[in-house]
């Protein structure tokens, strides 16, 4: 149920609740009146929101987890570096989430916050995407449709498929205007010692100002910077 809300930037309803998580309406409301009691959730005349309770879970998740503990200091040497923004993802369901990020001195055009959710599809997912396990990559390709990126170009099935096998070859991606238009960004995995996959590590700029080719120079300052977290896991 919390996903359910989660999932959404606006209200949800009790029918949309129970339609969702396939629960009967009458359990949906018993269900949600107790989340509601507890400030899991909270309700209005629109509908149901998330509570300030959920707000303690994402701080214990950040002290808790080695991962967003390392990050911020090895993003922020990365940035101080290239003065280029940069952020760590990690894989959630079939989706990724920001688990830390350091803005460049000269801030993007747009900025996510931490917790913010993206697809595995569009810019670093790939990345994401291309190193996950063989089951769980042809799953998600099944049901795949092409995307209409913001630079115009289509992506079908072939074309992602081309760009998971470069990620592979050379290690990181290069995204420009996929997502946004102007965005230019290069992604690189971050594996465990045990060379479990623990999520990805990437560098942002506007491409007026920093260029493929600018962006392509920090690509070993970007992998060592990766090597670095799984260094000290």
């Amino acid at each position: 149920m919390l996903e359910c809300v989660t999932d959404t930037h606006a209200p949800v309803s009790l029918t949309h609740i129970s339609r969702t998580t396939g629960l009967h309406l009458a359990t949906t409301q018993r269900v949600v009146a107790q989340l509601v009691k507890r400030d899991y959730l909270k309700n209005s005349t629109s509908g149901y929101t998330l509570g300030p309770r959920v707000l303690p879970m994402s701080h214990t998740f950040v002290v808790q987890d080695r991962l967003a503990l390392l990050a911020p200091s090895v993003l922020s040497e990365l940035t101080s570096h290239t003065s280029l923004t940069s952020s760590v993802f990690v894989r959630t369901g079939d989706r990724r989430v920001l688990v830390a990020r350091i803005e460049a001195p000269n801030p993007l055009s747009y900025q996510f916050p931490v917790g913010q959710l993206l697809g595995l599809f569009v810019g670093g997912g790939k990345v994401l995407l291309a190193h996950a396990e063989e089951a769980d990559r042809q799953r998600l390709l099944a049901d795949y449709e092409p995307i209409q990126f913001e630079n115009g170009r289509l992506q079908d099935l072939d074309a992602l498929l081309a760009d998971l096998e470069v990620i592979r070859e050379t290690g990181v991606f290069i995204s420009e205007s996929e997502r946004r238009r102007g965005s230019l960004s290069i992604t690189a995995p971050i594996w465990a010692p045990d060379n479990e996959l623990l999520g990805s590590i990437n560098l942002v700029a506007d491409s007026w100002t920093t260029g493929n080719s600018g962006i392509v120079e920090h690509k070993s300052t970007l992998m060592q910077a990766s090597q670095r977290i799984t260094s000290q896991m």
